[in-house]
């Protein structure tokens, strides 16, 4: 006889107190272009089912007051880099922020600007992953989507050497 308690949609715990996963996936979110292939499992993965750290919004396309800015600390517990050969820097389990987004003809980027060297991890709508390192210029990371999807969009900002820092979110339709 085996007795489960669910725990959301995330994992059954059975009496020995194993954790599995229902589906039979291994924990893993899905294959990405910064995946590298195969699928991410084991502890400490980052979670964008958890509560954003610094809050959620929705934007349409062409929404006002672009762009939207949210203040940030970078940095986290877990290291991007078991993401994929393009993820670097330290991030938290939970995501930073949840853009639900309602796309139009409009690129969508997402970037920081930080005094320290942050990072970027997007799980997009796609269930895929987004890294940048320095593609804003300096040490601050950039994403753009050209064709963005209508969804989710959960965003880390991460800590490249581990030191995190205030900073600064922004996301618009106008770069």
């Amino acid at each position: 006889m085996r007795i489960i308690l669910a725990l959301g949609a995330l994992a059954i715990i059975g009496l020995s107190g194993c954790a599995e996963d229902p589906y039979g996936y291994g924990g893993g979110y899905g294959v990405g272009p910064a995946y590298g292939g195969g699928s991410y499992g084991g502890y400490g993965a980052p979670d964008p089912s958890a509560r954003a750290n610094y809050g959620e919004e929705y934007l349409g396309a062409g929404f006002d007051d672009d762009p939207r800015t949210v203040s940030i600390v970078s940095g986290g517990e877990l290291n991007a880099s078991s993401l994929g050969d393009d993820c670097v820097g330290m991030i938290s389990r939970a995501p930073d922020f949840q853009l639900t987004y309602d796309a139009g003809d409009l690129p969508l980027t997402f970037g920081v600007s930080s005094y320290t060297d942050a990072t970027l991890v997007i799980n997009g709508p796609d269930g895929d992953w987004y890294c940048d390192d320095d593609s804003g210029g300096g040490t601050d990371p950039e994403i753009t989507f050209y064709r963005p999807r209508s969804g989710v969009y959960d965003v880390w900002v991460g800590a490249f050497d581990g030191d995190g820092g205030e900073g600064e979110l922004f996301i618009t339709e106008l770069r």
